[in-house]
């Protein structure tokens, strides 16, 4: 196996040393708190990001975009249902080393995407009402608008982590993945149809996942691979 920037022997007997026995409480949780800590570090660095590039917009606007219609209710797969994949396909990998790259290429993600953030900020233009969304719907879209700013779309974060969340479910070889890929899909279909990004946007996205992975796996390569190979030979906890 190619050597990586880290010591994969020592840090992967911490990672599994860290991961209690599957199934229980305490495993639950602590899959479920990596998923909150990796979304609360992309918060971390969206947040100011979007402040400091605030006032500063390039329209990617298309006739794609254009012609895509608003459909409210598909809000609820593109935020609600991409937290709920994150959380499902995380405690459902078996291997938590392939979780933990996961997380690395989502931390390396948002490293580009930041970057690219103030090179290229960009807000997309959001509907002047809710259109005809049924009472609740109105109200998550009203509340979700108000807590997450319409700039710095490209590339779209959400993409990029749905996909890096099957692509490590692939690797994984669990069932799990079909889930994770149709995660995957209904996010990249939602961020326009619930008019939160440019078309631009998500093909942006999936392009940092599939790269950012890749880059992950030469920081940390997975035991018994090398850094560009796309399968994983089995990996017994």
């Amino acid at each position: 196996m190619e050597a990586g920037i880290l010591d994969g022997n020592v840090v992967d007997r911490l990672v599994l040393k860290l991961d209690p026995p599957r199934w229980t409480l305490a495993y639950i949780a602590w899959r479920t708190l990596l998923v909150a800590a990796m979304i609360g570090l992309v918060a971390l660095s969206y947040y100011p990001a979007s402040m400091a590039t605030a006032g500063r917009s390039y329209d990617l606007t298309t006739a794609l975009d254009r012609a895509i219609p608003f459909l409210p209710w598909t809000w609820w797969i593109y935020f609600p249902h991409y937290v709920f994949g994150l959380v499902v396909t995380t405690i459902l990998i078996p291997d938590p080393r392939i979780a933990f790259r996961v997380f690395l290429a989502i931390l390396l993600g948002q490293v580009v995407s930041c970057t690219v953030y103030f090179l290229l900020p960009s807000a997309y233009p959001r509907p002047l009402t809710v259109g005809d969304a049924d009472p609740v719907t109105a109200a998550a879209l009203t509340w979700f608008w108000g807590i997450d700013p319409p700039n710095n779309t490209f590339p779209s974060t959400h993409v990029a982590n749905a996909c890096l969340a099957a692509i490590g479910a692939w690797y994984s070889k669990h069932p799990v993945r079909w889930y994770s890929l149709l995660v995957a899909v209904g996010v990249f279909i939602t961020v326009h149809t619930a008019k939160q990004h440019y078309w631009i946007d998500a093909v942006g996205g999936v392009i940092v996942a599939v790269v950012c992975f890749q880059a992950a796996l030469r920081i940390w390569p997975l035991p018994g691979t090398q850094p560009r190979t796309r399968s994983v030979p089995a990996l017994q906890r």
